[in-house]
């Protein structure tokens, strides 16, 4: 019996067009997500085609061995018709194929257009107003004294994704450490385990961003750095990358037995430092409450070949992320910028879009990369970092500072490698980079624990593709105790939220944030428990409850009744809390409960 015939359709930059109508002979079927099209194999004609490409014809004269056909298809171009003069925020019309508005976002108000075509000044990028077919998505750029081209796109989205914060589940990040990965450890000789954190606020309880903190020990050397984030909390580890070399050991829930005793330097000066099993750290400065109004975003991709299955649409996805970034922000100051990697033995190793209050800029940079190269498994990881960290153009003064990591490898793991990605990981907690990974397929279990453990090194929270979009190839399911499915798109705006959230130093708090918070986090992100079912089902009680931050970060755990859970009974805690957004949960009756709390 003959084998299927298979006809994989890409497009120019080799990334796979799913929904492509195939027709061979009396046979006529579209793309599966993965570009593919099965057909009983039959001579005749086979035809491709799809909304914004050139249609490709080839005759199949005779049957063969070959059971794989590749077709490339070419863009079409669309014409912009010029309705009026065109100026930042003019809505068109798209014809061609299809008609679909698309609001023209210039950097440049003017623009000069003929009969039949738009011409611009200088870049420009158009970003789609969906109200038409949501598979047909238009960006174009336009150059000057050059015809505008645009040429279709996949709509954001698409992709899916959970994510796991080992923050909010410390408990069972140590069952990771000490069951499920124990064996991958030395892989990467990266231990988050011993950890200490830092609650940094003024005498009003206003949380205080980018303060550097050092933990120490006895003897004066320094064992990490980090500086506090939006909460202003600073989180600090010792001995992460050298073994456990600190007195006393590490029990299996986390905890240090009595041992050496660790300090902390803020501002010059030292205080005691207790192991986050133990609590957080609150320290008081007598200073004036400063809130920075910057947020930097940097995206860093794997550009190798086997990002091919899912590129395209993560090309969408952070296109619909940097256009939502500033409103969902409450209109703060927003740069954006991206760099992308490869491996030692491709074309290129790095390269570089610098951070930008021009959001053009970057989603340009970001659309026009293909996937290519690699070769084998592992890819250049440690150089993207040092890239991305030395020459971004970072704000030290803003009041976060993010990197997605989005990839389906991790590195290489040669002495040299592991040293280098070590320092990188050091030198973003040093200048409060915050690594958020997102895992796309193909990346293994040993790579997992490695993704989490840079997340949790710098602040960080990690995403995983799922397979419930249907798009690329089998996603790793990460070790968790349960796992949220949303649209990846969303999750990063919602991070991006979360991490720049500050209270008005004025004691007014932001409406429009709150109100994102409202809409858009319950039950998400705080959907989760930090014991395991089994734990909650034999040990909570409807009197136990557990503090989140917005973040998700498990704070403490106290009785009460969440019923009577207010802003009085927080405030008896609020030597240990900082302004800001909180979340408390109880788990009773078979789920979790929730109820948000502000404190000031």
């Amino acid at each position: 019996m003959m084998a299927d015939l298979t006809v994989l359709v890409m497009d120019s930059m080799q990334s796979l067009i799913p929904d492509a109508q195939v027709t061979l002979g009396k046979q006529s079927v579209k793309t599966r997500a993965d570009g593919k099209a099965v057909f009983t194999p039959v001579v005749g004609k086979l035809i491709v085609t799809c909304e914004g490409y050139k249609k490709q014809t080839r005759s199949i004269d005779k049957i063969t061995k070959d059971s794989l056909i590749l077709i490339a298809l070419k863009h079409a171009k669309i014409k912009v018709k010029p309705t009026s003069s065109y100026v930042r925020g003019t809505e068109i019309k798209i014809r061609g194929t299809g008609s679909i508005s698309a609001d023209v976002r210039y950097s440049k108000a003017r623009t000069m257009a003929t009969a039949d075509m738009v011409y611009a000044e200088e870049e420009v990028a158009m970003e789609t107003v969906m109200d038409a077919d949501p598979s047909m998505a238009v960006v174009g750029y336009g150059y000057s004294g050059k015809k505008e081209v645009v040429s279709n796109a996949i709509s954001a989205g698409k992709l899916t994704a959970g994510e796991v914060n080992d923050f909010a589940r410390w408990n069972y990040w140590q069952h990771v450490l000490g069951e499920t990965h124990k064996q991958y450890i030395d892989d990467w000789r990266i231990l988050a385990q011993d950890r200490y954190v830092v609650q940094v606020t003024n005498r009003n309880g206003y949380p205080f961003a980018n303060i550097p903190v050092n933990l120490i020990d006895a003897q004066g050397n320094t064992l990490y750095q980090a500086v506090t984030d939006n909460t202003g909390k600073a989180e600090l580890w010792n001995n992460l990358t050298n073994g456990r070399k600190a007195k006393g050991t590490i029990k299996a829930n986390g905890e240090r037995t009595k041992g050496e005793s660790l300090r902390v330097i803020v501002n010059g000066k030292k205080y005691s430092a207790k192991p986050f099993s133990e609590g957080c750290n609150a320290i008081v400065l007598d200073e004036a409450c400063e809130a920075q109004d910057g947020v930097d975003v940097f995206f860093i991709f794997d550009a190798t070949g086997s990002m091919g299955d899912e590129l395209r649409y993560l090309q969408a996805e952070m296109r619909d992320v940097i256009a939502r970034a500033e409103a969902a922000t409450g209109g703060l100051s927003i740069r954006t910028g991206a760099v992308v990697y490869r491996d030692h033995v491709d074309q290129y190793l790095t390269r570089i879009s610098r951070l930008t209050s021009r959001m053009s800029t970057t989603q340009a940079f970001i659309d026009k990369q293909e996937a290519n190269g690699g070769g084998d498994f592992p890819e250049a990881i440690p150089e993207a970092l040092m890239a991305a960290l030395n020459s971004a153009g970072w704000d030290e003064n803003a009041r976060t500072r993010i990197a997605f990591l989005i990839l389906d490898a991790p590195c290489h793991t040669d002495s040299a490698t592991i040293a280098l990605l070590h320092e990188q990981i050091l030198n973003a907690a040093a200048v409060g980079v915050r690594i958020v990974p997102v895992v796309c397929s193909g990346l293994d279990k040993s790579g997992e624990l490695l993704m989490r453990s840079i997340a949790l090194a710098t602040n960080g929270t990690s995403f995983f593709l799922t397979d419930d979009s249907g798009i690329g190839e089998t996603h790793l399911k990460p070790t968790t105790d349960s796992l949220k499915v949303e649209h990846l798109n969303d999750m990063l705006v919602r991070t991006i939220v979360e991490f720049s959230y500050m209270p008005d130093c004025t004691g007014h708090w932001n409406e429009e944030q709150i109100s994102q918070v409202d809409e858009h986090f319950i039950p998400n992100p705080f959907d989760t428990k930090d014991l395991s079912p089994e734990e909650i089902t034999e040990k909570d009680s409807p009197s136990t409850l557990y503090l989140l931050d917005i973040t998700g970060k498990l704070i403490m755990v106290y009785q009460g009744r969440l019923e009577d859970a207010g802003d009085a009974q927080l405030s008896k805690l609020r030597y240990q809390l900082s302004t800001g957004i909180y979340f408390v949960k109880a788990f009773y009756d078979g789920e979790w409960h929730t109820k948000k709390m502000l404190v000031h």
